[in-house]
């Protein structure tokens, strides 16, 4: 009996077990849609400032760097297809703006989604001609079968057109890993970094709020009573208690006095010293997000651990912890998936980041300690440097730094009995 006609007959007698389940809705064909989560994503990329600048610390500079095409020999390829469409995505995106919103969408969603387009007819059938950054948000993927479980991606655009469904070959789905398989097939979206961080997203949030509302009304938070003339509190309607609160945030701005025909009485609920602790502790909020994305907190404004040394070596890590390794990974995917389609098998794209001054190696700490180590030949000093070798025997030597002088000329201890001989050929002094 074949396995799906075993999946049915054990359906016959007895609910499916989970296997079975997940088997039957990949028959189906049922599609991954956007996770609502996604929303709370967006908003704190647009709406928490720690957020958008660690994200925007990564995606900017990552985007400005140049790429290049090189062979297997790693020499630059003159005219490489790849290359030229990357610099023309599209009619309304530059380079730089097309692998920004490549690397944003990866980092706020978890995933991001590149289509291609190609003719159907002519010459140039089933070569890319345009390349487009799908929003996660809007993207389905679409399930096929337990081995092979992605059919296909559907783009649902904000217009009556409906879906564009893309086959999988035309989708670069690059994302992050998921470990939370599950038997809809919900491992095969990207998880967002966002994601394990909601709770230091949302103290990050509440403590600008509270440091916001502190400065506008120096802490004039409590309770408003309004009193009869016998002292007590009034019963006031929601419309009368809503006219007062709002006259309050209208009034009670620093240095103002809010002014009520009735008696009052004020319970002042401001910041406990406490409550100010906890303030302070928002910092910790924007590390767990700058852990996360691998940015040395030293660069954020308000940093208390800023010099000048530790600023140039946050950074250094800024680009070889979370800049190289992002924009490397889908320049690396871009290009196998790119590559067979114009015939550039053996053709790659690599950014060239020679020109980013923080990852060049300081020249003057370089020669002095290769001068240090007495292990290196001038030749070898100026290779280093970036210079020609100079064709003489003495640049080949590795001298003694302080003297200058050549390892092999240096004197060495004579063998006793020589020694012995020629002191015996000395003149002596005393005659």
């Amino acid at each position: 009996m074949s396995l799906l006609s075993d999946i049915f007959g054990r359906l016959a007698g007895k609910q499916a077990n989970p296997f079975d389940q997940y088997f039957i809705r990949l028959l189906a064909n049922q599609a991954l849609y956007p996770s609502e989560t996604n929303d709370t994503y967006l908003a704190s990329y647009l709406g928490n400032n720690d957020v958008f600048t660690v994200i925007n610390k990564i995606t900017e500079p990552a985007s400005t760097v140049p790429i290049f095409q090189y062979d297997k020999d790693d020499e630059i390829v003159e005219g490489g297809q790849m290359l030229a469409l990357l610099n023309k995505p599209n009619p309304y995106h530059s380079r730089s703006q097309f692998l920004e919103a490549a690397l944003s969408f990866y980092y706020i969603f978890g995933e991001s989604f590149t289509a291609y387009e190609t003719l159907d007819n002519g010459l140039k059938a089933g070569i890319p001609l345009r390349l487009d950054q799908l929003p996660p948000k809007w993207m389905t993927v679409n399930l096929g079968t337990v081995f092979d479980p992605v059919a296909g991606y559907s783009f649902y655009p904000l217009s009556s057109q409906g879906a564009i469904d893309y086959p999988k070959e035309k989708i670069l789905h690059w994302k992050e890993f998921n470990p939370d398989y599950d038997y809809n097939g919900g491992h095969l979206r990207g998880m967002s970094r966002l994601r394990p961080l909601l709770r230091s997203v949302i103290g990050s949030t509440e403590a600008y709020n509270s440091l916001v509302k502190a400065f506008q009304n120096q802490g004039a938070w409590g309770l408003l009573a309004i009193l009869d003339q016998e002292g007590k509190a009034m019963d006031l309607n929601k419309e009368q208690r809503s006219i007062i609160k709002a006259k309050f945030k209208a009034d009670a701005k620093k240095g103002d006095l809010s002014i009520v025909s009735n008696q009052a009485m004020w319970t002042p609920v401001g910041l406990t010293m406490v409550e100010m602790e906890i303030l302070k502790s928002f910092g910790l909020y924007k590390g767990n997000l700058c852990d996360a994305y691998n940015v040395p907190s030293q660069l954020l404004a308000g940093s208390q651990d800023r010099t000048y040394n530790n600023y140039k070596e946050a950074e250094q890590a800024l680009w070889r912890n979370a800049i190289q390794p992002s924009l490397n990974a889908y320049l690396e995917a871009l290009s196998n998936w790119l590559a067979p389609l114009f015939g550039e098998e053996d053709t790659f794209l690599r950014a060239d980041y020679s020109n980013v001054a923080c990852l060049q190696t300081n020249n003057v700490e370089l020669v002095s300690w290769m001068t240090t180590a007495r292990a290196f030949t001038k030749n070898e000093i100026r290779e280093a440097l970036g210079y020609e070798k100079i064709e003489l025997p003495e640049m080949d030597i590795i001298y003694e730094s302080a003297g200058q002088m050549p390892l092999s000329e240096i004197g060495l201890p004579p063998e006793p009995d020589a020694a012995e001989e020629n002191l015996k050929d000395l003149p002596d002094y005393r005659k």
